[in-house]
């Protein structure tokens, strides 16, 4: 295949590294046929089988692809609790059910086009601007593909595309639809407007014991205290055992010279290089350089520019191949270099900056190198003591009777909740270094030991369950202030929207005069605004509702932050500028996608009931579970 890829190289044409389409399958609904299958073989669609070797390939890419975009690795595990792996079933399902369909119907691509195709794609090319073999070779196994797997997935993907294609092209979003839609969302208003505080409500005087306690009844989850714990902590640090550790000068410089490399700046140069990919343009570089022609102009003679051959400042381990380094940095300032045969093809370097390496010295250095490695020893020390603490504690001795025997420090922390927060809010400074320590308090039971936890600076921590606090509700005696004005907070409110609704009334009664004589205020007028706005004055609620009123109705609605209400007039109705050509394509290409996925997702779904979808639910299961457990 290579041979053809190599032949062919050259053009440019964008195409997906692995295109799986993504459907929404009922795929589990289907019963397990198990007749005729090996014990590879994970699933059948027709005459097509899907292999485990298949289904771990796609697994664990789609696992790598979900750890990258939420930034952190997720575990096979973790993965299947998503239901990651019916995710991937699902789609490989799909696709061997349009393979299926492209079998019957003769659709075919030979290697001679998948190689045109593959060559033109821009991820393969090298510095050069073509199809480079190592580049090919390195983007496969970042994605953990072989060259036949590769091949395979483009051919099936493009005989995919014709299938679909010849369907989905003609996909039609009717035109009443794209203008419907149009009016909708570019359609803005105009609101006439007064805001209602709740400072123009009156005084509702305090609640009398049967309405408090009713009202307590009904907002009981507002005074539910969190359930609270309490413990104690032997914390022994790194820095404790450095203290009495000394450093010999002897020591000092032998780790010096050890550590040499983290101390010295490596030399860097700023680079070009000129790469040839092309045996006649050597030959006349090759004249050029003899001549001593200056490098710009051996660079334009190629067909290319100063910005393509600056490497930047690089240092040795930036170049692929330790020839061309020890080449580039061996030349004198301004120095171009002669033809040099790399691996990408012939190039020509000149260096235009050296930036000399330096190694700092030993009494520069010297605290910090006596710092670590005291820290070093210490970290060996308490290895050794922690094994003297857990015999100890295994011999049923208290942490407050090994604190004082060792002369160590007990941190005891009193009332904090699942985050780590005491009753004011406050975290304390143990849980702000360590935050795994509060999850793991309430992770266990009162009496149970808990083990020995090892933080990654290297402090040893032994946490012991003094008391758990159970969640409750705090009986009414102790909440009644704040009741009280919860409760006044709420009957203003009630009062505020009863003004606003009283002033609607009179708003749609006889216009915003009545409004303005009633509130005393003059009303404010809004910007032009569309469905998709909304702001501290006009909140979602606001402006859905502006946008249901005829002109020159009224409504009242929160605003968008704070207490307050607003009474608004729909005072204009601003329809949308007719020809707005590029408005109107964004709405008509979105609905097209999702007539297009819902085409897509129906065709497939046919084609499964036809072909049927038996799955080998055995083999399925130990399949994953070996992964599970890897």
């Amino acid at each position: 295949m290579l041979a053809s890829l190599r032949k062919t190289a050259g053009g440019i044409v964008g195409l997906f590294l692995i295109a799986l389409l993504v459907f929404a399958f009922a795929l589990w609904g289907i019963a397990d046929t198990f007749t005729g299958f090996s014990n590879q073989i994970v699933a059948k669609v027709g005459d097509q089988e899907l292999t485990r070797n298949e289904f771990r390939l796609r697994y664990s890419q789609q696992l790598a692809e979900v750890s990258r975009q939420i930034g952190e690795p997720l575990s096979p595990g973790q993965a299947r609790g998503l239901g990651l792996d019916r995710q991937v079933l699902a789609n490989m399902v799909g696709l061997a059910a349009l393979a299926n369909a492209g079998d019957e119907l003769g659709l075919a691509l030979d290697d001679k086009r998948i190689a045109e195709i593959i060559v033109r794609d821009p991820s393969f090319h090298g510095p050069n601007g073509t199809f480079d073999e190592p580049t090919f070779r390195a983007v496969l196994a970042r994605n953990g593909l072989t060259e036949a797997m590769f091949v395979e997935d483009q051919r099936a993907f493009h005989i995919r595309q014709q299938l679909l294609g010849a369907s989905l092209d003609r996909a039609l979003v009717p035109q009443k639809l794209v203008e419907k839609m149009y009016n909708h969302f570019l359609e803005s208003r105009v609101a006439k407007y007064v805001v209602l505080t709740l400072d123009e409500t009156d005084d509702v005087g305090e609640p009398t014991v049967e309405e408090l306690e009713t009202f307590y009844a009904q907002t009981k989850m507002r005074y539910t205290e969190p359930e609270r714990r309490s413990a104690s902590f032997l914390v022994i640090t790194p820095e404790r055992f450095a203290e009495n550790i000394d450093i010999s000068e002897l020591e000092l410089a032998e780790e010096y010279e050890m550590s040499i490399d983290e101390f010295s700046i490596e030399e860097k140069r700023d680079v070009d290089q000129l790469v040839i990919a092309d045996e006649a343009m050597v030959e006349e570089v090759r004249a050029m350089l003899e001549q001593d022609q200056p490098f710009v102009e051996i660079v334009d003679k190629a067909g290319q520019t100063l910005d393509n051959t600056d490497l930047g400042t690089v240092t040795r381990g930036s170049f692929i191949s330790a020839d061309l380094a020890d080449e580039a940095f061996a030349m004198e300032l301004g120095a171009v270099s002669d033809i040099i045969e790399g691996p990408l093809g012939y190039v020509v370097l000149r260096v235009r900056k050296i930036i000399p390496g330096e190694v700092r010295p030993l009494a520069e250095v010297r605290d910090a190198l006596r710092r670590r490695l005291a820290l070093d020893r210490a970290i060996e020390d308490l290895i050794a003591f922690s094994e003297t603490v857990e015999d100890e504690r295994a011999a049923g001795v208290r942490l407050e009777e090994i604190s004082q025997r060792f002369d160590l420090d007990i941190v005891q922390l009193s009332g904090f909740d699942r985050d780590g927060r005491g009753a004011t809010g406050s975290l304390p400074r143990l849980f702000m270094q360590y935050d795994s320590l509060p999850g793991i308090l309430f992770d266990s039971a009162e009496g149970e030991e808990i083990a020995l936890q090892e933080m990654e600076d290297g402090t040893y921590i032994w946490p012991r369950l003094d008391s758990v606090a159970t969640s409750r509700v705090r009986p009414l005696d102790d909440v009644r202030e704040t009741a009280i004005a919860q409760w006044q907070l709420a009957e203003r409110r009630t009062l505020l929207e009863a003004m606003a609704e009283h002033l609607v009334k009179q708003g749609n009664r006889a216009g915003f005069a009545a409004i303005e004589k009633e509130t005393e205020k003059d009303p404010l007028t809004s910007e032009p605004m569309t469905r998709q706005v909304s702001n501290e004055t006009f909140s979602e609620t606001a402006v859905a509702k502006l946008f249901r009123l005829e002109k020159g109705g009224f409504a009242w609605a929160p605003v968008g932050f704070g207490s307050e209400l607003v009474v608004m007039q729909a005072s204009d109705i601003i329809a949308p500028p007719t020809g707005e050509n590029a408005a109107s394509d964004m709405i008509f290409d979105g609905e097209k996608q999702k007539y297009r996925a819902d085409l897509t997702a129906q065709f497939v779904n046919s084609l499964e009931k036809n072909y049927g979808v038996s799955v080998n639910q055995s083999n399925y299961d130990q399949m994953l579970n070996s992964l599970t457990t890897q």
